[in-house]
């Protein structure tokens, strides 16, 4: 990597490889580069920037954090996320943080990438997004992939705004960051999920009250078969408190998938 540094340095100010060295992660646009507080916008700057990042694409690592190893080809399609999804990000930038909104335009990304089948692209964004943000940047992601970012968080805007006049904001971030730290009425099964750690959380939002449903989400045979097994166990010792919907799918990718309904009847103690 010593001839990228080298590169950088050639038209790269000081001050900015030193802050390229603090931080460790540059935000690329179509128009700018962002490093830490400063930015590049100069067209020619621009062109020789990503002429780098080409020359290097095959490296194993950069030596900073970028969104995706082929962006210079890729942050065209990221920015259009904001253009497809215009009128709900412009309610959340008036409601959230920008490290909220750049994680949220990340994972619609990902998302994105998912949709059109691109898997080695939706892979790589996916990692890069957990090591951005680490502790939210996945479960932005599911809540998006889901669907319910766009049917419950970003409507919830509308409700603190009528219910809270003065402070309608905090009240939203309040809600956004408690979906993020627990979401009651959906679980994500993974591949690092075992049987009893799907079966305490089902337990843990049964108990809650006024949650009329869980919608349980797998991608992948194993996983819906980890779900068969807990929710089989859980009509033996719960027999008439709940009911259950099961919705099959393939994904695009040719995956087996399922979207599992709890569906509440009794109180749980």
């Amino acid at each position: 990597m010593a001839g990228f540094w080298d590169f950088l340095k050639g038209f790269l100010p000081d001050s900015f490889i030193k802050v390229i060295n603090d931080n460790r992660k540059i935000i690329v646009k179509d128009t700018e580069i962002t490093v830490g507080n400063k930015t590049i916008n100069d067209p020619e700057t621009l062109s020789k920037f990503f002429n780098a990042i080409a020359n290097f694409k095959e490296s194993e690592s950069f030596p900073f954090q970028i969104i995706h190893q082929d962006l210079f080809k890729d942050y065209v399609d990221y920015e259009n996320v904001s253009i497809q999804e215009k009128q709900s990000l412009s309610l959340l930038k008036e409601n959230l943080s920008s490290e909220e909104i750049e994680c949220i335009l990340m994972a619609r990304r990902v998302h994105l990438a998912f949709n059109k089948n691109d898997k080695d692209l939706a892979k790589n964004l996916l990692e890069q997004l957990e090591k951005n943000y680490p502790s939210k940047g996945k479960k932005v992601f599911n809540l998006i992939h889901a669907g319910y970012f766009d049917e419950l968080i970003i409507p919830m805007i509308s409700i603190c705004k009528a219910q809270y006049s003065t402070n309608s904001v905090e009240k939203f971030r309040e809600f956004y960051n408690d979906i993020l730290k627990f979401f009651p009425t959906a679980i994500f099964v993974s591949n690092n999920v075992d049987e009893e750690s799907i079966k305490k959380e089902i337990l843990k939002r049964l108990r809650l009250k006024r949650i009329p449903f869980i919608k349980i989400h797998s991608i992948g045979q194993i996983n819906v078969e980890k779900v068969e097994k807990v929710i089989s166990s859980l009509k033996e010792e719960k027999k008439g408190k709940f009911s259950i919907t099961d919705n099959r799918f393939v994904t695009p990718s040719g995956m087996s998938a399922q979207v599992l309904i709890i569906s509440i009847v009794k109180n749980f103690t």
